[in-house]
């Protein structure tokens, strides 16, 4: 059985012309559908490990707060295909890439989660079956590191005392993110997910893609995200004035307590990507950029006991 062809044949969509679309990181497929030269869609082809239902829950909480992520046209979560909306091919990201003013950028990014934090209901997460993202689930996923990494760059696997150390140190550090404001957490926010959309006003101009991954979690994580370093270098250099930029929409928290939890949030997220890059020998150029980031932020005295983890095993490079 073709279950593809039926599903598009079913939602009216069977005789349409086929392009596929590139992918990153994600094992995901993209389709892009046509009819004709102004009707478009997108055909997401997945499994049930890369979260087809989660997607379609968080796409209608984001559309509900009036936030630009796909309209869903039409799903079949069981065999995790997804038709939704076609947002064109104009991300932030090729856009900083060509030379567009990197704080402008930014800032669309910012507005769109200044409205998402202030307008969230966190009663609608208990019924989407989304996780979260407590101190436990982030020092678990930051193993990643000892998975892909420690193997790479010393010929060995993680001994089990070391994993215990490591989970223990990352625990200390992210438990005070519990303490600060809950939302939705997006978790793989940043430019290359975010489509323009100039002919939207306000936030809306900003189309959210690739958010299966998030949950309930704490408020500077997505901000943190905004401006990784993974792919380009401009980004960390912004976050003091992106972080200005968000308490002038939403001032939720003091400046200095946000930048703090930012930098946190973003030692755990970039130490679980270079275990995740580190593991693809494609993705290795992006190596010494991530290293460079990690090293400064472990300057953060939040950080010292991981610092001096890494420092201990002759992990930096």
């Amino acid at each position: 059985m073709d279950r593809i062809g039926d599903f598009l044949e079913l939602n009216g969509w069977g005789g349409a012309r086929q392009t596929q679309l590139q992918a990153d990181f994600s094992s995901r497929r993209y389709v892009r559908l046509k009819k004709n030269s102004r009707t478009r869609a997108v055909l997401m082809i997945s499994d049930n490990a890369q979260k087809p239902r989660e997607f379609v829950a968080i796409a209608n909480i984001l559309r509900d707060m009036d936030i630009s992520a796909p309209e869903i046209y039409a799903a079949n979560l069981d065999d995790g295909l997804i038709l939704m909306e076609d947002f064109g091919d104009e991300n932030f990201g090729k856009m900083l890439d060509s030379g567009a003013n990197a704080s402008s950028i930014y800032r669309r990014g910012i507005s769109v989660l200044s409205r998402l934090h202030s307008k969230f209901d966190r009663s609608v997460l208990p019924g989407a079956g989304l996780p979260v993202f407590n101190a436990e689930l982030f020092a678990s996923q930051v193993e990643l590191f000892l998975d892909g990494y420690v193997p790479y760059a010393q010929n060995r696997e993680a001994t089990a005392d070391e994993r215990e150390e490591f989970h223990s140190i990352w625990f200390k550090a992210l438990k005070p993110m519990e303490e600060l404001p809950q939302t939705l957490l997006l978790r793989d926010y940043m430019p290359d997910n975010l489509m323009s959309l100039p002919s939207r006003k306000g936030w809306r101009d900003a189309g959210v893609l690739d958010f299966q991954d998030g949950g309930q979690g704490p408020l500077p994580y997505d901000i943190a995200s905004l401006c990784e370093v993974v792919r380009r270098d401009s980004a960390a250099d912004l976050l003091s004035d992106m972080i200005d930029e968000y308490l002038k929409q939403n001032p939720v928290m003091k400046k200095a307590d946000l930048l703090r939890a930012c930098t946190v949030l973003s030692a755990q997220r970039h130490a679980r990507i270079l275990g995740n890059v580190a593991g693809r020998s494609d993705k290795r150029v992006y190596l010494p950029r991530i290293w460079k980031h990690m090293i400064s932020m472990l300057q953060d005295d939040s950080l010292r006991h991981v610092k001096n983890w890494f420092e201990e095993r002759k992990l930096f490079p």
